[in-house]
């Protein structure tokens, strides 16, 4: 089993024995702001916590205009699923549309990845691609620059979800901030995001639905019919015959989700 066949196991494992379910609960008010700083150390953990389990804690708490998120992972294998897919996180005041927009932070090197559209459909539809040299370069190279971008989701009109790219200082404009702390022996990510209708939310403070999750793109790996057919194709001295287009199979690993209705009362 080569590298990334390993990662995919893993991932699948992590999530396929995850759950995704939605609570209603009882936002905690702050009476300070709180620094974003990848720390708990200034948090009611009591009172903000939504979730816990032995991989990951959920925690949030409203100052003013601002929602304060923090996403503390607990697990190595939990991480490194972050580290390769990325953790977005959805906000809305409505349910029919609560995946309309979403900010990922870290994106993922599987994400980053589709700045280069050739390399990452040749990901997506070659399952040898990771036994290349350069392609195991080009996924390390894009581990160093995990945490340099934010990668936004969108999904207009409820159509299939679009991906792109920013700077930190084009969301700071707006009042986000956002920090991963990499220093700990477990990742920890912190965001404070504005309440209002001027970010990319558009947000009213009313109840809200915070969605935390990870999404996988949709490989499309040949099936060994159509490998073998491919290694037949070759001609002799080197040279290869043209290649029918290959069919896809359509694999695709599950998202994980988890959904939470913060009320203001």
């Amino acid at each position: 089993m080569n590298q990334l066949s390993a990662i995919y196991f893993l991932i699948l494992i992590l999530l396929l024995t995850a759950c995704s379910s939605t609570q209603q609960i009882s936002v905690h008010h702050l009476d300070e702001s709180i620094t974003v700083d990848g720390s708990l150390s200034d948090w009611n953990t009591t009172d903000a916590l939504l979730k816990e389990t032995d991989n990951i804690r959920y925690f949030a708490a409203i100052h003013d205009e601002f929602l304060h998120l923090f996403i503390d992972v607990r697990s190595p294998f939990k991480e490194n699923t972050i580290r390769q897919l990325g953790m977005i996180v959805y906000l809305s005041n409505s349910e029919s549309d609560r995946k309309n927009v979403g900010i990922a932070y870290p994106p993922g090197t599987f994400n980053l990845l589709r700045d280069n559209p050739g390399a990452f459909n040749s990901f997506l539809t070659d399952q040898e691609w990771g036994q290349n040299p350069e392609n195991l370069e080009l996924m390390n190279a894009l581990s160093e620059d995990l945490f340099s971008r934010v990668m936004i989701v969108e999904r207009p009109n409820g159509s299939d979800a679009e991906y792109g790219f920013v700077e930190f200082s084009r969301l700071e404009i707006d009042g986000f901030e956002i920090y991963a702390d990499e220093e700990r022996s477990r990742m920890s990510i912190e965001m404070r995001i504005p309440i209002n209708d001027s970010s990319i939310f558009n947000l009213r403070q009313e109840d809200l639905w915070v969605g935390f999750s990870i999404e996988p793109p949709r490989f499309r790996f040949r099936n060994e019919s159509d490998m073998s057919a491919t290694r037949q194709q070759r001609g002799g001295y080197g040279q290869r015959r043209p290649m029918m287009r290959p069919r896809s199979s359509g694999q695709s690993l599950p998202n994980e989700e988890e959904w939470f209705i913060l009320s203001f009362d």
